[in-house]
């Protein structure tokens, strides 16, 4: 087969693109597309390689797939090795757990599988797996595993045939694409199913060219060039991927591999040198780029700046030499063809041992939930708190879909309704996912005193009618929700929500290096305060919305406990407490300023506090998890943490709200408190200094200070 250099060069415009998205260089929001060109120049090649040795009739089913091991596992099996070792160093157990899942994937050339099932491509968490780029080696493992196979099959049927079979079979797998990306999009983005036609259009792009010369055209060269580049900068990760918009990239590969030969004005650009260079290395590059950028985050105490993300892109490149010239090179150099097998036994042998080898230890990694042992029990502990999340959620948190459509079902749930002795529900808590967070504890307490609870939670959705947006469509089942309490017997409604989600755009930043990643986009109001500027509109328009709908639970005779504002943290309190206690010499508290706090919620806090009504009653959870007097909120001290992510009650952290909840809740309800203060889970004994920090911030909730003595004592 002859060598193109175009063909190099073409990779390396592929690659860049791909290096500097994962970077977070903006201008390249579509650079995932480069994955799209190298499935179209895999096809390409790998099918020119097996019709050549076809039409020669000495095709070899061990010889081609010692070809792909040499070509494929020896760099890999370093990447692996170096992220293992990184990992062992820096990652907390949660996160070796999930590191040792997804390696024994990639040992099983099933990462893609992985992937899917359990992370988005674009999600904040998948920016710390160092292996989440081997998705798409593994969709082009199972192409070479599976292809050569049907070629074989196939080919006693004539090569005419199998090319409009495959045709068939390419244009099945676009089409998947379309409905792939609607209704199932990460197995769509994933699977080679829908990424079949991609290889394939290389394929028949090899099969196009076996007996004729490339007939070079410069129009098409250069409109395929410019095709690919411009999804570079067209695309972003709204970009339904892959699907019809895709035909760009890979249509653009297309018409450069047909007509962009080396006399095409196209082949020159792409023929230069540093072009043909870095298409050299591509591989490799594509290799590294995702641990750099990983493992600098998973270093990081807080997110790297965008310079640091941009060097560690760059590092991959001549890391990528390093590892062409020295590992690369060397075993794809063919040994004499007179010791040919045992020289694939020998690649067979190595690669099969290492990637065994990689298993055994992701197994272990696996069972020993992370080789928890590699770290003290308390900073373990700490890690742990990503898991202690509230029990209700799988049965009591829903998630409306971005579009209409969705049903409550009758009210209340069975798994979420927990009656009194008699029978009676007199409490309803509901909310959004602030709600949920507490609500488990708080349903303990009430039940401790024979008082009936029910809950509900929706996804980024308070109780209030009148609104929605872009994330979800939360104005059907909040109505139905709100006309069940209306028209049941509950006497008291317990509301709480992540407020500033609603009433601002920004995601939250907490001025000590704590970024909220995202946010949730516009909303929509159904019957608007004030029309005209959205951003000038936003605020008014959605405590509109908040107005009516807590007049609308007063004015059906319902008694009402509002719960102020959460405050949010910027940061994942385990993932960053951990770094701080295991970089930082052992931090024994982790907080951020109140200010920041106050500022974010200022809207919201400014009209509850405006509200009154003798059947309202108000819960201020920032007096419990803030200090006016030190001017911090607190996220975690000592061994407990308060969060499980950002902006989300922990276990720990909900029972600190126990009692300022339960106490009004009783106090509408006419009945006399006999509770005390919940002890925080997974308290030890060392926690003096959290017991005093609840001793400090809790005294105006609190009747029962002996109480607070006695968790003293004990601790």
């Amino acid at each position: 087969m002859e060598y193109r250099r175009e063909i190099d060069g073409l990779r390396a415009v592929a690659v860049v693109p791909v290096v500097l998205f994962h970077g977070g260089v903006s201008l390249f929001s579509g650079g995932f597309a480069g994955v799209d060109v190298f499935f179209v120049i895999s096809g390409y090649l790998i099918t020119a390689l097996i019709l050549q040795d076809l039409e020669r009739g000495q095709f070899s089913l061990s010889r081609f797939y010692e070809r792909r091991a040499r070509r494929i596992l020896p760099a890999l099996l370093v990447m692996l090795f170096v992220s293992f070792v990184l990992a062992w160093l820096w990652m907390p157990p949660s996160q070796m757990s999930f590191f040792s899942r997804s390696l024994a994937a990639v040992a099983l050339f099933a990462s893609n599988i992985f992937f899917w099932r359990e992370s988005g491509y674009f999600d904040v968490e998948s920016q710390t797996s160092p292996l989440l780029h081997t998705w798409s080696l593994a969709v082009e493992e199972q192409f070479y595993i599976l292809f050569p196979l049907v070629l074989l099959f196939g080919w006693r049927f004539g090569r005419n045939r199998v090319f409009w079979a495959l045709v068939i079979v390419a244009a099945i797998s676009l089409l998947l694409t379309e409905y792939g990306w609607r209704y199932r999009a990460w197995a769509n983005f994933y699977l080679l199913p829908t990424r079949l036609w991609e290889l394939l259009a290389g394929s028949l792009c090899a099969f196009w060219l076996v007996g004729r010369k490339t007939q070079g055209n410069n129009l098409l060269g250069l409109v395929g060039l410019a095709a690919v580049v411009s999804s570079f900068f067209l695309f972003d990760k709204t970009t339904p991927f892959p699907s019809f918009w895709t035909v760009l990239p890979v249509g653009g590969t297309v018409l450069l591999i047909l007509y962009g030969t080396k006399a095409t004005w196209a082949a020159r650009v792409l023929s230069v040198r540093p072009l043909v260079g870095i298409g050299l290395i591509s591989y490799s590059v594509y290799l590294w780029h995702q641990p750099l950028l990983a493992f600098l985050r998973i270093r990081s105490l807080g997110e790297p700046s965008q310079d640091a993300l941009l060097v560690a892109a760059l590092l991959s490149f001549p890391i990528a030499w390093i590892s062409w010239r020295l590992v690369e090179q060397p075993f794809r150099r063919r040994p004499d063809p007179s010791r040919q097998t045992p020289a694939a036994r020998r690649i067979f042998a190595m690669g099969g041992a290492g990637l065994a080898g990689f298993l055994l230890v992701a197994s272990l990694g696996w069972m020993s939930d992370g080789y928890r042992f590699r770290f003290d029990p308390a900073l373990a502990a700490i890690d742990a708190a990503r898991s202690d999340v509230a029990p209700l959620i799988s049965d009591c948190y829903l998630e409306p879909p971005a579009a209409g459509g969705m049903k409550l079902g009758p009210m209340p749930r069975p798994a979420c309704t927990f009656p009194a002795s008699d029978g009676s529900v007199d409490v309803a808590i509901i909310g959004d996912s602030h709600a949920l967070t507490f609500s488990s504890k708080v349903i303990e307490e009430l039940r401790r005193g024979d008082v009936g609870v029910t809950t509900m939670s929706f996804a980024a959705c308070v109780p209030f009618e009148g609104y929605w947006h872009s994330r979800a469509r939360c104005d059907e089942p909040v109505a139905e929700l709100v006309n069940y309490i209306l028209s049941s017997d509950i006497k008291t409604v317990v509301l709480a929500g992540r407020y500033a989600l609603y009433t601002r755009d920004d995601p939250f930043n907490n001025g000590v290096g704590g970024i909220e990643p995202e946010h949730m986009g516009p909303k929509y109001f159904t019957n608007p305060l004030l029309e005209g500027d959205y951003e000038k509109t936003l605020v008014p328009n959605m405590l509109h919305v908040m107005q009516e709908g807590i007049s609308k639970y007063l004015d059906g005779g319902k008694n009402l406990v509002l719960v102020y504002p959460v405050p949010e943290s910027g940061w994942s309190v385990p993932d960053r407490y951990f770094k701080e206690r295991l970089f930082n010499d052992g931090a024994q508290e982790l907080s951020f300023p109140m200010e920041a706090f106050l500022k974010r919620n200022e809207d919201v806090i400014g009209f509850f506090d405006s509200l009154d009504h003798p059947h309202l009653k108000k819960v201020r959870p920032q007096d419990v998890l803030c200090s006016s007097e030190e001017g911090r909120c607190l996220n975690a001290v000592g061994e407990n943490v308060y969060y499980y992510d950002d902006d989300h009650l922990s276990n720990a952290g909900a029972a600190l709200l126990v009692q300022p909840i339960v106490q009004p809740v009783l106090d509408t309800l006419g009945r006399k408190s006999e509770m005390l203060v919940a002890e925080v889970p997974g308290k030890r004994a060392s926690d003096t200094f959290a017991a005093s920090w609840v001793m400090r911030l809790t005294p105006i909730y609190v009747e029962e200070i002996g109480f607070l003595n006695e968790l003293s004592a004990r601790n």
